[in-house]
């Protein structure tokens, strides 16, 4: 910025009119960081935004032949159909209670696990641990699926070590046709592949906090696990929090994949996922499924919402 004298002998800024907009230089300066986003911006507007006319279907006598702008409207018909529809009832109850266990057993996990890699002291062996954790999480879940197929099957390796060790009179067990072990192996399976993964963050919150806190704990005789609770977990607090925020939006949501893929002839356990592919897809009743996809997209949007309010009142931490 240059300076000019006036007429009675001050000095006065010169103003550049030619400088760029402010979003301009800030554009310049981080385009790098634009330029790495921009894969994920483009993704989310393929896969989020373009098929947002698809819940237009719910309100239509759909017709694939005659396509979206050309089915007849029929305003509510079909949201008011779907507490007709066989099993949906079954079907949320078993989505809900699915959801709360996974929340109950996938939450907690990553913070487990991440206080414990911060433990670790051997700086290769650390990146060992976090290596392995995050491995899983890039595994599709068929292929989890088709894993855990072939080590439970009645002529799988875990059959096998069991009949090694007991003997070879022992009966094979059929762990995959037993209904009281589904619920449990979907969760073990779910804390397997993500839990690394998640623990990215939590890490990336308890890297953030001063190490002069610790310190100060050292010299006042804290151990570790009093600086865990009174440095480490409120440091982890508002990653925590804003975390617990987005999981409650997929109260009423469940991984189809993971439940459609472990279901066989032995398991009966519909969830609202499910129900939808077998009404939209297999039954063909496209404006049915759809009216239950955007009355679920509903609730978990006003769970989201109730959620952040909740926690700015309870810990002034919120999304917005």
């Amino acid at each position: 910025m240059k300076a000019v004298t006036t007429s009675e002998g001050n000095v006065a800024p010169h103003v550049n009119l030619s400088r760029k907009p402010n979003w301009k230089r800030k554009f310049k300066k981080s385009y790098f960081a634009y330029l790495l986003m921009l894969p994920s911006v483009v993704l989310t507007f393929i896969f989020s935004y373009l098929p947002m006319p698809g819940i237009l279907v719910a309100f239509q006598d759909h017709n694939i032949f005659t396509g979206l702008w050309h089915s007849p409207w029929v305003g509510f018909k079909h949201i008011n159909e779907i507490f007709h529809v066989p099993m949906l009832r079954k079907a949320i109850l078993n989505t809900f209670l699915l959801s709360v266990m996974m929340i109950l057993v996938s939450f907690p996990a990553p913070i487990l696990l991440a206080l414990l890699i911060n433990e670790l002291k051997n700086g290769l062996f650390k990146r060992s641990v976090q290596t392995l954790s995050y491995m899983p999480h890039f595994l599709s879940w068929i292929a989890v699926v088709g894993l855990t197929y072939s080590l439970l099957d009645v002529d799988g390796p875990i059959n096998d070590l069991k009949v090694m060790l007991l003997g070879a009179d022992t009966e094979r067990s059929m762990f995959l046709s037993h209904q009281a072990l589904f619920v449990p192996l979907l969760l073990l399976l779910s804390v397997w592949k993500e839990v690394g993964w998640g623990t990215i963050v939590f890490l990336a919150a308890i890297t953030s906090i001063d190490p002069s806190l610790y310190e100060a704990a050292k010299i006042d005789g804290a151990n570790r696990f009093q600086q865990h609770r009174y440095i480490t977990l409120p440091g982890m607090k508002t990653t925590a929090v804003i975390m617990l925020i987005f999981t409650l939006g997929s109260l009423f949501g469940s991984n189809f994949e993971l439940v459609y893929g472990m279901q066989n002839a032995f398991i009966d356990y519909p969830v609202i996922s499910t129900v939808v592919f077998s009404s939209g897809i297999q039954q063909g009743n496209y404006s049915t499924a759809a009216a239950i996809g955007f009355v679920e997209g509903l609730v978990a949007f006003t769970f989201i919402i109730a959620a952040n309010q909740i926690a700015k009142k309870v810990s002034r931490i919120s999304i917005f």
